[in-house]
Formats: C-alpha cells, structure tokens, sequence
C-alpha cells in the first residue's frame, strides 16, 4: 500500500460518489415529480362544479371535521369567509392551471400511494440482488427502467388512472433497490477514513433532488410542452436514461474491475476496505432474524422511523396540493417556495451531524442521550408546527411556508444525528440488512398518507386539512414517546459477537456523518 492515501478529490472514488450524488437526486426528481404535476393535471374547476351540482349528505369528513373543531367553530367561519377572498385571488392569477383529468381526491391518493407500494416490496430485497448480480448493474438497469416509465407515464395517464397506478407502482419497485444496493456499493469502495465524506456527498442528492424538482416541475407545469404538465416526465425521466448511460461508462462494482482507476488508487481502496467487505456480505446472508424481529431497540426504532416518515412522506406527496387549496399559492409560486423547506431540512441534517458528533467527542455525552435529545426534536418540533398549521389561513400564507419549513428542518435532526443514525450504533455489521426492514415498514406511511388526504381533503377546504394535521400531531408524539423510553445507543448482543469486523459505521443510506 502506499505510504498515505492517494488524492481524494482527483480519483475514481469521488468521481462515483459524485455520480451516486446524481442517482440519488435523480430517484427523488422521479419520487416526488408526481406530487408537483397532479396539481397542473386536475381540473379543480370541473370538480369542484360537480361537487356543487352534487353535493354529498351527512359527508363523512364533513361530520368529522365538525366534530373534531367544535371548539373553535367561530374561527372556522371566519377562515371560511378569509379562504373565499384569497381564492378569488388565485383565480385571477395567470398562472392559474386547469389540467384535462377529473379525478377526484380518492383516485389522486390512489396514484401518489402507488409508487410507495412498490418500493415497499422491494426494499429488503435490494441487498440480496446487490450481492448476487452486483451494485452496479442493480443500480444501472433499476434506475433505467424507473426512468423509461417516468418518460412514458403521460401516455398512461391520457389512457386510464389504472395505468397510471401501475406504471407508477413500477417506478417504486425500481426504486426501492437504490439505498440497499449503494450500502453495497460503498462496502467495496469507501475506505474507512473516507466514508463519511464519500457517502455524505452522495447522500446530499437526495433532498437536492426534491430542491430541483418542487421549482423545475412548477415551471414546466406553466411553460413546458406538450400542454405543460407531460414535459415535468419528460425531462426528469430523460435525466435519468443519461444517469444510466454515465453510471455504466464510470462504475464497476468494486476497484479491481475499473477500467480507469490508478493501480495506487486501486491497492489503497482494495486493502482498506477488504474487512468491510467481508463484514457486509456476513451481515447481508447470515442475519439473526428472528433476534431482530423481537428486539425492543430495534422494534422502537421502526416504530419511531415510520412514525417520521409519516410527516415527511405526507409534505413529500402532499405539499404542493396543500400550498395551492390551502395557501392558495400559483403554481409556479408553488414550486418555489415548496422547495425552501426541503432545502433547510438538507441543511439540518448536515448540522445536526456535526452537533451530535459534538455532543459525543466533546462533550463526552452517552450515545443514548445524544440519540435521545436529537430524537425529541426530530418529533416534538414538527408536532408543534403541524398544529400551528392547522389554523393557518391564505391570509398569513408566509406564516404556512414558515411552519412547514421549520417542522421539516428539525425532522433532519433525526436523519443527523437521531434514529436514522441510530442503526449503526445497535446493529454492527447487520445494520444494512436492519436498515431495509426499518426502512420496509417506514414506507407504509408513504402508502396510508396520501391515500388519507385524498380521502380527508376531498373538497380542498381548510378545515379538512386541520383534520390531517391533528393525526399527524398524534403520529409525531406517538414516534416521541416510543423513542425517548426505548432508544438505546448500545449495540445489541447478537451483533457485539462481530464488532470486531465493524471497524466503521456500517453505509447507513441516510447518514453521512460517523455517530
């Protein structure tokens, strides 16, 4: 080996974590495109005239909300009369879009819902094809075919909705293989010394996407071709056919099958990461299943990780719809400021990183407690600014984007430095394959979230979206509770028998920094 590490910027390694960079944001552009073109392909005029010309009697949401609001049914008439001016508004604005597509609340659900199940079915899965055909054409062709469908999915929605569902169930299932197949990946490739900066600059893509894609999709909603809202497909499903072609030019599934790599490069990745290989391929086909399926950590950290994952997938495939029925922002106003509280969430992950490694070198603090305290926030922050937006009217819109951005924002305080980090501290080398049964069950939400709304939100008034955001509220302390009593910062016992192999934080997907 050489005597020290060869350059960390001009090498191979960097340049395939900067491609990774491009995959993640890639997956979250085609992710959450969905979520931004629905609000330009619904013909809200259409639907809401027939909502007059039929109206529903004893309307199962309205008798909820009525019941859940008793208390403050003053200010829901007086948000009533504020939510008609602002209307009037939006509807003078230009920028105003009717789509072609009457669907109503129900069938949109059904199709945000659809991508989640399947990725859902894949996610455990990722790891065994990562391993049996290797990261790299896992990688390539999932990400290839997610991105033909992105492509053809305006076809498929002139069709029928049923189409639409599948295709985008479709684009799910090739997405779910991404973060257990990189957590593969990066065995092979990431050193020990440069890990965190290695996966930390991959990983980054992932909320940039969603900064890319909330502004870039409103834009091409109003001036994209073919009728506006078709382009938001186009150009993200072609981005990801020349992700494709990029990815199988540059990458290879570990440094000895390169064809650019130096031989010093090459001797030096090879030699550093040979116990990390070792110790993922033992942890991805030898795990003690059944002792992680009856552990209390483990059991409380999905728990409290689908309970996260509820608000964020609820703003991820809901955002948009709510800054316009609620808000009452244009679409291109929309997409804009849909990307502020995503791109401060990117932030805060990156700084409750570095705070929580703080709070655990400096400040001498116990893994348990630091996981604890960044876990409290992670909940209890969010709880507050759902319930604060529960009574924002279009009147105090600026109030709404504030909320929204600060319930997101500390939400990273769990992917930084809370329960997404947690898997390393308590699963050793077994932390991969306990990710992407965590990560399983935290998709659910993706699934119940918008298929809720649809329901709840049917008539796209504000006092049905306090009712989604009172059950969020109970979700986030429901997530605080479980995890502030039974969050543990030590490695359980069926995976201290390997700790020697672990000599580093296993390749958490969501995690850049070392706990």
């Amino acid at each position: 080996m050489a005597n020290k590490p060869p350059s960390f910027v001009l090498s191979i390694r960097f340049l395939l974590a900067v491609i990774a960079f491009l995959a993640y944001a890639t997956q979250y552009t085609q992710k959450i495109n969905m979520s931004v073109a629905i609000v330009c392909m619904i013909n809200n005029t259409a639907l809401k005239a027939q909502a007059e010309l039929n109206p529903i009697p004893g309307d199962l949401v309205e008798q909820k909300s009525l019941l859940l609001t008793s208390n403050v049914s003053a200010l829901i008439d007086e948000h009533a009369e504020l939510n008609e001016k602002c209307g009037a508004v939006a509807k003078g604005n230009k920028s105003t879009v009717d789509g072609p597509f009457e669907w109503p609340k129900s069938i949109q659900g059904m199709i945000l819902s659809s991508y989640f199940i399947g990725y859902l079915i894949t996610e455990i899965p990722g790891g065994y094809l990562s391993l049996k055909f290797g990261p790299k054409n896992v990688l390539g062709y999932a990400i290839l075919i997610a991105s033909i469908f992105t492509i053809l999915l305006p076809f498929f929605a002139r069709f029928h909705y049923i189409a639409l569902i599948v295709s985008r169930f479709i684009i799910g299932l090739g997405h779910g293989v991404i973060w257990p197949a990189f957590a593969g990946f990066w065995a092979s490739w990431a050193p020990p010394a440069e890990r965190s900066r290695l996966i930390g600059t991959a990983n980054a893509g992932s909320q940039i996407g969603n900064v890319i894609a909330l502004p870039l999709g409103g834009f091409l909603c109003v001036n994209g071709f073919d009728g506006g809202w078709p382009s938001i497909f186009y150009v993200f499903g072609a981005l990801g056919v020349a992700w494709f072609v990029l990815w199988m030019i540059f990458s290879s599934n570990s440094p000895d099958e390169n064809r650019f790599i130096g031989e010093i490069e090459k001797e030096y990745v090879l030699e550093e990461t040979s116990e990390t290989r070792s110790s993922h391929e033992e942890g991805e086909t030898g795990a003690p299943w059944g002792k992680i399926m009856t552990s209390k950590a483990c059991l409380a950290l999905f728990f409290g990780h689908s309970c996260s994952n509820w608000g964020t997938y609820l703003f991820l495939t809901s955002l948009p719809s709510y800054m316009k029925e609620v808000l009452k922002f244009d679409i291109k106003s929309n997409g804009t400021l849909s990307a502020v509280p995503y791109l401060v969430f990117w932030a805060f992950i990156i700084m409750s990183g570095i705070l929580g490694d703080i709070c655990l070198q400096k400040l001498k603090m116990t893994k348990t407690l630091v996981r604890k305290i960044f876990n409290a926030l992670a909940f209890l922050v969010p709880m507050g600014a759902v319930i604060g937006l529960a009574f924002v009217t279009c009147e105090f819109k600026m109030v709404g984007v504030a909320l929204l951005t600060i319930g997101l924002a500390f939400t990273g305080c769990g992917y930084g430095a809370g329960f997404l980090v947690n898997y390393n501290d308590i699963a050793g080398p077994f932390s991969g394959i306990v990710f992407g049964i965590g990560n399983t069950f935290a998709t659910i939400p993706g699934i119940l979230a918008p298929y809720l709304v649809g329901i709840l939100t049917k008539n796209q008034k504000q006092e049905e979206w306090r009712i989604v955001f009172f059950i969020t509220a109970g979700v986030y302390l429901l997530g605080a509770i479980v995890m502030l009593i039974f969050t543990s910062g030590q490695v359980e016992s069926w995976a201290a028998r390997k700790k020697a192999l672990n000599t580093t934080d296993e390749a958490i997907p969501l995690r850049s920094e070392k706990a």
